[in-house]
Protein backbone atom coordinates (compact mmCIF):
# COMPACT_ATOMS: atom_id res chain seq x y z
CA UNK A 1 0.00 0.00 0.00
CA UNK A 2 1.27 3.47 -0.87
CA UNK A 3 1.65 5.73 2.18
CA UNK A 4 0.37 9.27 1.99
CA UNK A 5 3.04 11.95 2.57
CA UNK A 6 2.17 14.81 4.90
CA UNK A 7 3.86 18.21 5.00
CA UNK A 8 5.19 18.94 8.43
CA UNK A 9 3.20 21.83 9.90
CA UNK A 10 3.06 23.17 13.41
CA UNK A 11 -0.72 23.55 13.14
CA UNK A 12 -2.77 20.72 11.66
CA UNK A 13 -6.39 21.61 10.96
CA UNK A 14 -8.68 19.60 13.18
CA UNK A 15 -11.05 18.89 10.31
CA UNK A 16 -8.30 17.28 8.25
CA UNK A 17 -7.34 15.06 11.19
CA UNK A 18 -10.94 13.93 11.70
CA UNK A 19 -11.29 13.26 7.97
CA UNK A 20 -8.14 11.15 7.94
CA UNK A 21 -9.33 9.08 10.92
CA UNK A 22 -12.71 8.59 9.29
CA UNK A 23 -11.08 7.45 6.08
CA UNK A 24 -8.96 4.89 7.96
CA UNK A 25 -12.00 3.56 9.79
CA UNK A 26 -13.93 3.34 6.50
CA UNK A 27 -11.07 1.46 4.87
CA UNK A 28 -10.89 -0.98 7.79
CA UNK A 29 -14.66 -1.50 7.67
CA UNK A 30 -14.56 -2.09 3.91
CA UNK A 31 -11.67 -4.53 4.30
CA UNK A 32 -13.50 -6.44 7.05
CA UNK A 33 -16.64 -6.62 4.91
CA UNK A 34 -14.59 -7.84 1.96
CA UNK A 35 -12.97 -10.53 4.11
CA UNK A 36 -16.36 -11.61 5.45
CA UNK A 37 -17.71 -11.90 1.89
CA UNK A 38 -14.64 -13.93 0.90
CA UNK A 39 -15.16 -16.32 3.82
CA UNK A 40 -18.84 -16.63 2.95
CA UNK A 41 -18.04 -17.42 -0.68
CA UNK A 42 -15.46 -20.00 0.43
CA UNK A 43 -18.04 -21.73 2.58
CA UNK A 44 -20.52 -21.65 -0.29
CA UNK A 45 -17.92 -23.06 -2.66
CA UNK A 46 -17.29 -25.98 -0.29
CA UNK A 47 -20.92 -26.84 0.24
CA UNK A 48 -22.52 -25.34 -2.84
CA UNK A 49 -22.60 -28.65 -4.68
CA UNK A 50 -24.82 -30.02 -1.93
CA UNK A 51 -27.59 -27.68 -3.02
CA UNK A 52 -27.89 -29.40 -6.44
CA UNK A 53 -29.58 -32.64 -5.39
CA UNK A 54 -31.63 -34.92 -7.62
CA UNK A 55 -33.79 -37.93 -6.81
CA UNK A 56 -32.53 -41.13 -8.46
CA UNK A 57 -33.21 -44.86 -8.60
CA UNK A 58 -31.79 -47.33 -6.09
CA UNK A 59 -28.00 -47.39 -6.73
CA UNK A 60 -27.40 -50.62 -4.78
CA UNK A 61 -28.38 -52.90 -7.66
CA UNK A 62 -25.56 -55.02 -9.06
CA UNK A 63 -22.78 -57.16 -7.63
CA UNK A 64 -20.98 -56.25 -4.41
CA UNK A 65 -18.22 -57.67 -2.26
CA UNK A 66 -16.76 -57.10 1.18
CA UNK A 67 -13.62 -59.09 0.48
CA UNK A 68 -10.11 -58.10 -0.52
CA UNK A 69 -7.56 -60.59 -1.79
CA UNK A 70 -4.55 -58.71 -3.17
CA UNK A 71 -3.40 -55.24 -4.29
CA UNK A 72 -4.23 -56.02 -7.93
CA UNK A 73 -7.80 -56.68 -6.78
CA UNK A 74 -8.28 -52.92 -6.29
CA UNK A 75 -8.69 -50.20 -8.90
CA UNK A 76 -9.00 -46.44 -8.42
CA UNK A 77 -9.56 -43.94 -5.64
CA UNK A 78 -12.89 -45.37 -4.48
CA UNK A 79 -11.37 -48.80 -3.88
CA UNK A 80 -8.41 -47.26 -2.07
CA UNK A 81 -10.68 -45.15 0.13
CA UNK A 82 -12.88 -48.18 0.88
CA UNK A 83 -9.88 -50.24 1.94
CA UNK A 84 -8.62 -47.51 4.24
CA UNK A 85 -11.98 -46.56 5.74
CA UNK A 86 -13.60 -49.99 6.09
CA UNK A 87 -13.39 -51.69 9.50
CA UNK A 88 -11.16 -54.74 9.69
CA UNK A 89 -14.13 -56.87 10.70
CA UNK A 90 -17.89 -56.61 10.69
CA UNK A 91 -19.27 -57.25 14.20
CA UNK A 92 -22.94 -57.15 13.17
CA UNK A 93 -23.73 -57.79 9.47
CA UNK A 94 -27.37 -56.89 10.01
CA UNK A 95 -26.54 -53.50 11.53
CA UNK A 96 -23.51 -52.59 9.46
CA UNK A 97 -22.22 -53.35 5.95
CA UNK A 98 -19.39 -51.77 4.00
CA UNK A 99 -19.10 -52.98 0.40
CA UNK A 100 -17.54 -52.16 -2.95
CA UNK A 101 -18.96 -53.04 -6.35
CA UNK A 102 -17.20 -55.80 -8.24
CA UNK A 103 -16.77 -53.46 -11.22
CA UNK A 104 -14.95 -50.96 -8.93
CA UNK A 105 -17.33 -48.11 -9.75
CA UNK A 106 -19.07 -47.75 -6.34
CA UNK A 107 -18.70 -48.05 -2.58
CA UNK A 108 -21.75 -48.68 -0.38
CA UNK A 109 -22.12 -48.00 3.34
CA UNK A 110 -25.18 -49.41 5.13
CA UNK A 111 -25.67 -48.72 8.83
CA UNK A 112 -28.41 -48.97 11.43
CA UNK A 113 -28.94 -45.85 13.49
CA UNK A 114 -28.32 -46.22 17.20
CA UNK A 115 -25.96 -49.16 16.73
CA UNK A 116 -23.18 -48.51 14.19
CA UNK A 117 -24.16 -45.34 12.36
CA UNK A 118 -21.08 -45.37 10.10
CA UNK A 119 -20.11 -41.79 10.98
CA UNK A 120 -16.42 -42.66 11.23
CA UNK A 121 -16.33 -44.41 7.86
CA UNK A 122 -18.46 -41.71 6.22
CA UNK A 123 -16.13 -38.96 7.43
CA UNK A 124 -13.12 -41.00 6.36
CA UNK A 125 -14.48 -41.32 2.82
CA UNK A 126 -15.02 -37.57 2.62
CA UNK A 127 -11.43 -36.97 3.69
CA UNK A 128 -9.95 -39.58 1.34
CA UNK A 129 -11.91 -38.35 -1.67
CA UNK A 130 -11.50 -34.67 -0.70
CA UNK A 131 -15.23 -33.96 -0.85
CA UNK A 132 -17.76 -32.53 1.63
CA UNK A 133 -19.11 -34.93 4.22
CA UNK A 134 -22.66 -36.28 3.91
CA UNK A 135 -25.28 -33.80 5.06
CA UNK A 136 -29.07 -34.00 5.10
CA UNK A 137 -30.61 -37.40 4.40
CA UNK A 138 -34.16 -37.96 3.14
CA UNK A 139 -36.37 -41.01 2.72
CA UNK A 140 -35.65 -41.03 -1.04
CA UNK A 141 -32.42 -41.83 -2.85
CA UNK A 142 -30.87 -38.40 -3.45
CA UNK A 143 -27.80 -37.78 -5.60
CA UNK A 144 -25.33 -34.95 -5.06
CA UNK A 145 -22.52 -34.25 -7.53
CA UNK A 146 -19.21 -33.71 -5.72
CA UNK A 147 -16.35 -33.28 -8.19
CA UNK A 148 -15.31 -36.60 -9.75
CA UNK A 149 -17.93 -38.43 -7.69
CA UNK A 150 -21.66 -38.69 -7.06
CA UNK A 151 -22.83 -39.27 -3.52
CA UNK A 152 -26.23 -41.01 -3.33
CA UNK A 153 -27.87 -41.42 0.07
CA UNK A 154 -31.08 -42.29 1.86
CA UNK A 155 -32.46 -42.65 5.37
CA UNK A 156 -35.13 -45.35 5.58
CA UNK A 157 -36.77 -46.03 8.94
CA UNK A 158 -33.79 -46.61 11.22
CA UNK A 159 -31.18 -47.36 8.56
CA UNK A 160 -28.79 -45.15 6.62
CA UNK A 161 -27.39 -45.96 3.16
CA UNK A 162 -24.72 -43.96 1.32
CA UNK A 163 -23.26 -44.87 -2.07
CA UNK A 164 -20.26 -43.10 -3.55
CA UNK A 165 -19.76 -43.62 -7.29
CA UNK A 166 -17.67 -42.16 -10.10
CA UNK A 167 -19.33 -39.43 -12.13
CA UNK A 168 -20.45 -40.01 -15.71
CA UNK A 169 -17.63 -37.71 -16.86
CA UNK A 170 -14.98 -39.90 -15.22
CA UNK A 171 -16.46 -43.07 -16.70
CA UNK A 172 -16.64 -41.49 -20.17
CA UNK A 173 -13.00 -40.39 -19.99
CA UNK A 174 -11.96 -44.03 -19.53
CA UNK A 175 -13.86 -45.39 -22.50
CA UNK A 176 -13.00 -45.51 -26.21
CA UNK A 177 -14.39 -47.30 -29.24
CA UNK A 178 -13.78 -48.19 -32.85
CA UNK A 179 -16.50 -49.12 -35.36
CA UNK A 180 -16.53 -52.71 -34.04
CA UNK A 181 -15.69 -52.76 -30.31
CA UNK A 182 -15.44 -50.66 -27.15
CA UNK A 183 -12.82 -50.67 -24.38
CA UNK A 184 -13.22 -49.59 -20.77
CA UNK A 185 -9.99 -48.76 -18.95
CA UNK A 186 -8.94 -48.89 -15.27
CA UNK A 187 -10.21 -46.19 -12.90
CA UNK A 188 -6.63 -45.96 -11.65
CA UNK A 189 -5.79 -44.30 -14.97
CA UNK A 190 -8.19 -41.39 -14.54
CA UNK A 191 -6.46 -38.11 -15.55
CA UNK A 192 -3.24 -40.01 -16.29
CA UNK A 193 -3.63 -41.11 -19.91
CA UNK A 194 -4.21 -40.16 -23.52
CA UNK A 195 -6.29 -42.36 -25.82
CA UNK A 196 -5.97 -42.43 -29.61
CA UNK A 197 -8.09 -44.33 -32.13
CA UNK A 198 -6.72 -45.15 -35.57
CA UNK A 199 -9.11 -47.28 -37.60
CA UNK A 200 -9.59 -50.50 -35.62
CA UNK A 201 -6.62 -49.84 -33.30
CA UNK A 202 -6.80 -48.12 -29.91
CA UNK A 203 -3.59 -46.99 -28.22
CA UNK A 204 -3.33 -45.80 -24.62
CA UNK A 205 -0.31 -43.74 -23.56
CA UNK A 206 0.90 -42.16 -20.36
CA UNK A 207 -0.08 -38.49 -20.50
CA UNK A 208 3.32 -37.38 -19.19
CA UNK A 209 5.31 -39.82 -21.36
CA UNK A 210 3.37 -39.96 -24.61
CA UNK A 211 6.11 -41.83 -26.50
CA UNK A 212 5.46 -44.97 -24.48
CA UNK A 213 2.23 -46.94 -24.72
CA UNK A 214 0.57 -48.51 -21.70
CA UNK A 215 -1.33 -50.91 -23.93
CA UNK A 216 -2.69 -51.32 -27.44
CA UNK A 217 -5.86 -52.95 -28.76
CA UNK A 218 -6.05 -54.22 -32.33
CA UNK A 219 -8.25 -56.43 -34.46
CA UNK A 220 -6.23 -59.52 -35.29
CA UNK A 221 -6.40 -63.31 -35.29
CA UNK A 222 -2.62 -63.65 -35.56
CA UNK A 223 -1.28 -66.44 -33.34
CA UNK A 224 2.03 -64.68 -32.70
CA UNK A 225 2.20 -63.83 -28.99
CA UNK A 226 5.30 -61.63 -29.05
CA UNK A 227 8.08 -61.91 -26.48
CA UNK A 228 8.83 -60.94 -22.91
CA UNK A 229 9.35 -57.28 -23.87
CA UNK A 230 6.20 -56.85 -25.95
CA UNK A 231 3.47 -59.43 -25.48
CA UNK A 232 -0.05 -60.43 -26.32
CA UNK A 233 -1.80 -60.07 -22.95
CA UNK A 234 -5.36 -61.16 -23.75
CA UNK A 235 -7.65 -62.19 -26.61
CA UNK A 236 -11.31 -61.16 -26.85
CA UNK A 237 -13.95 -62.37 -29.28
CA UNK A 238 -16.49 -59.58 -29.89
CA UNK A 239 -19.07 -61.16 -32.17
CA UNK A 240 -17.15 -61.93 -35.34
CA UNK A 241 -14.34 -59.56 -34.37
CA UNK A 242 -11.15 -60.92 -32.74
CA UNK A 243 -9.55 -58.23 -30.57
CA UNK A 244 -6.10 -58.51 -29.00
CA UNK A 245 -4.63 -56.60 -26.07
CA UNK A 246 -0.88 -56.00 -26.27
CA UNK A 247 1.51 -54.34 -23.85
CA UNK A 248 5.19 -53.50 -23.69
CA UNK A 249 6.72 -54.38 -20.33
CA UNK A 250 8.81 -51.25 -19.93
CA UNK A 251 10.54 -52.43 -16.76
CA UNK A 252 12.04 -55.28 -18.82
CA UNK A 253 13.02 -52.86 -21.59
CA UNK A 254 14.68 -50.52 -19.07
CA UNK A 255 17.00 -53.38 -18.06
CA UNK A 256 17.66 -54.96 -21.46
CA UNK A 257 17.71 -51.81 -23.62
CA UNK A 258 18.32 -48.83 -21.28
CA UNK A 259 19.07 -46.47 -24.17
CA UNK A 260 15.44 -46.68 -25.34
CA UNK A 261 13.83 -45.45 -22.10
CA UNK A 262 15.03 -43.75 -18.94
CA UNK A 263 14.72 -45.50 -15.59
CA UNK A 264 12.47 -42.71 -14.31
CA UNK A 265 10.07 -42.94 -17.27
CA UNK A 266 9.97 -46.73 -17.06
CA UNK A 267 9.10 -46.53 -13.36
CA UNK A 268 6.24 -44.08 -14.00
CA UNK A 269 4.76 -46.20 -16.76
CA UNK A 270 5.14 -49.46 -14.84
CA UNK A 271 3.30 -47.88 -11.91
CA UNK A 272 0.31 -47.28 -14.20
CA UNK A 273 0.55 -50.69 -15.84
CA UNK A 274 0.44 -52.44 -12.45
CA UNK A 275 -1.94 -50.14 -10.56
CA UNK A 276 1.00 -49.15 -8.32
CA UNK A 277 1.00 -52.61 -6.75
CA UNK A 278 4.72 -53.41 -6.96
CA UNK A 279 7.99 -52.12 -5.59
CA UNK A 280 9.76 -50.97 -8.73
CA UNK A 281 13.33 -51.27 -7.42
CA UNK A 282 12.67 -54.84 -6.30
CA UNK A 283 11.19 -55.66 -9.69
CA UNK A 284 14.24 -54.30 -11.51
CA UNK A 285 16.55 -56.32 -9.26
CA UNK A 286 14.57 -59.46 -10.07
CA UNK A 287 14.74 -58.82 -13.81
CA UNK A 288 18.48 -58.16 -13.61
CA UNK A 289 18.92 -61.52 -11.88
CA UNK A 290 16.95 -63.28 -14.62
CA UNK A 291 13.73 -63.65 -12.63
CA UNK A 292 10.89 -62.30 -14.79
CA UNK A 293 7.96 -63.48 -12.69
CA UNK A 294 7.28 -60.04 -11.19
CA UNK A 295 6.71 -58.61 -14.68
CA UNK A 296 3.46 -60.55 -14.98
CA UNK A 297 1.83 -58.31 -12.38
CA UNK A 298 1.31 -56.07 -15.42
CA UNK A 299 -0.70 -58.82 -17.12
CA UNK A 300 -2.76 -59.46 -13.96
CA UNK A 301 -3.72 -55.82 -13.52
CA UNK A 302 -4.56 -55.20 -17.18
CA UNK A 303 -6.67 -58.35 -17.52
CA UNK A 304 -8.49 -57.67 -14.25
CA UNK A 305 -9.38 -54.03 -14.92
CA UNK A 306 -9.82 -53.71 -18.68
CA UNK A 307 -13.05 -54.62 -20.42
CA UNK A 308 -13.53 -55.11 -24.17
CA UNK A 309 -17.15 -55.29 -25.29
CA UNK A 310 -19.50 -54.86 -28.25
CA UNK A 311 -20.98 -51.50 -29.18
CA UNK A 312 -24.57 -52.63 -28.49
Amino acid sequence: MKHRRFTALLLVPLLALITACGANQSAQTTEAQSQQQTNTHSQQDKSGSDSAKTTVADPTQGNWTETYSSPTDLDGELDKAWLKCAPQNNPDPEAFAWKRSTDHSKVWLHATEGQMDGATQRSCMADELDIPDATELTDSWTKTAVGDYDRIQRQNNNSIDIVWQYSDAVTASLSAQTDSYRVTLPYFWHNEINISVDGSTITVTDKEHSNYSLCTFKVSSDTNAGDIGNSLIERYQIGDTPVQLWATRWAFVAVTDPSSISAEDAEDITELQTGDTIDYESLISQVQSGDYSGLFTIDEFLKAHITVSSLS
